[in-house]
């Protein structure tokens, strides 16, 4: 067993040790995340189980959507744009 002052006289030793650990582990989990199998694995199948793949139909009533909220959106400001320039004439 260790005692504290044998700790202690390990001096630069325990330093060298602790340097070791504290640069080999970022490099160490860089080097796994990194692996193209870890890719396949996590990051692909994560990517279509959050964004699964639309079919056309779905795309186009997105599309048709969005093109129909901000037609609603020019519109009404257009028409508060008028009243506005009505009040003032």
């Amino acid at each position: 067993m260790f005692y504290i002052p044998q700790i202690l006289e390990m001096g630069w030793t325990l330093e060298v040790a602790k340097m070791f650990l504290y640069l080999s582990f970022p490099v160490g989990i860089f080097h796994y995340v990194n692996q193209p199998a870890y890719l396949d694995k996590w990051v692909i199948e994560a990517k279509k189980e959050y964004f699964p793949v639309q079919n056309k139909q779905m795309y186009e009533q997105m599309n048709n959507f969005i093109h129909d909220f901000n037609a609603n959106v020019e519109k009404k400001r257009l028409d508060a744009l008028e009243k506005q320039i009505k009040n003032e004439q």
